[in-house]
């Protein structure tokens, strides 16, 4: 097992209207969004989650699994990957900064608070909230 020093830690992370990896490079549009707005109920639209893990050179491989969904988590969509720190680019200071970014189409049955979750090993490490709201709404 690895040491609390060698575990992977999320740098950062946040929500996009678009987002892409490039080689060591993260391109995002719309980004640390808080609200989305749709013509009707149901809807659906692709949530970008991105975002940097910094894990150790050469350390074992971890998983990285993401959930979105409404808050109440009566449903969601979860998508799962492994991270493999031997496989980085531009080590620095004996650690890898690893990004990552994924496109998750993502259904809104109602108005409320939506929530994206960053699991690295199983552990919850982050939630990143934001509302869904009509565009006929009187709040919008």
């Amino acid at each position: 097992m690895s040491s609390p020093s060698t575990l992977p830690n999320l740098d950062y992370a946040f929500l996009a209207e678009f987002a892409r990896v490039e080689g060591d490079s993260l391109t995002s549009v719309g980004a640390s969004f808080t609200r989305v707005e749709v013509a009707m109920f149901p809807s659906t639209a692709t949530i970008y989650v991105a975002g940097r893990v910094r894990a150790e050179e050469g350390g074992d491989p971890f998983g990285l699994r993401l959930r979105l969904g409404p808050d109440d988590r009566s449903s969601g969509v979860e998508l799962e990957t492994t991270l493999e720190p031997t496989k980085a680019i531009n080590p620095y200071s004996g650690k890898v900064g690893m990004i990552f970014s994924a496109g998750v189409p993502l259904t809104f049955d109602h108005e409320g608070r939506y929530m994206a979750q960053i699991f690295l090993q199983d552990e919850l490490v982050r939630s990143l909230y934001f509302s869904v709201h009509s565009v006929t709404s009187p709040e919008s």
